[in-house]
């Protein structure tokens, strides 16, 4: 193997795994409240069909933050992948489940999601950003929106 082979290998071996953490990083941020670590995956200009709200990034997360924060705990475990790359562009696909859980007193019943985040990435200087992401739910138990969340 040529030093250039091994080196393009190289690259594409880190552009993968720096693109598998992007939605790995998004969940811990989330479950750990750091919402500057979720807004970090991506990029400025990133729209996203989510769930519950469809809209830029920006708007996206505004509506986010405090839906998620009305919960006690969220845990976001984060299953199968599939990454591809292609040059400066790629797509990461990971399956879901999302544990929203209210407080014990609680009059609300827990929420549990089974989504696929379906991201398309592109190069952003030496690392990658999410530029689009659709949220695929799969499944739920217990009440989406939450009672009393705005849509």
């Amino acid at each position: 193997m040529s030093d250039a082979d091994l080196e393009a290998q190289l690259r594409w071996l880190r552009d993968r795994e720096l693109i598998r953490e992007l939605p790995q990083l998004y969940a811990y941020g989330i479950d750990t409240d750091d919402w500057k670590l979720v807004a970090s995956v991506f990029h400025e200009d990133c729209h996203v069909q989510g769930t519950v709200k469809t809209a830029p990034i920006a708007e996206y997360l505004v509506h986010l933050e405090p839906g998620v924060k009305q919960y006690h705990a969220t845990l976001h475990f984060m299953g199968n992948q599939y990454v591809n790359v292609d040059g400066d562009r790629g797509r990461v696909e990971t399956y879901a489940v999302a544990y929203h859980i209210e407080a014990d007193d609680s009059p609300h019943q827990d929420l549990v999601m089974g989504v696929r985040y379906q991201d398309e990435v592109a190069r952003h200087g030496d690392g990658w950003k999410i530029v689009r992401r659709n949220v695929v739910k799969q499944w739920h138990r217990g009440p989406l929106p939450r009672p009393g969340q705005a849509e």
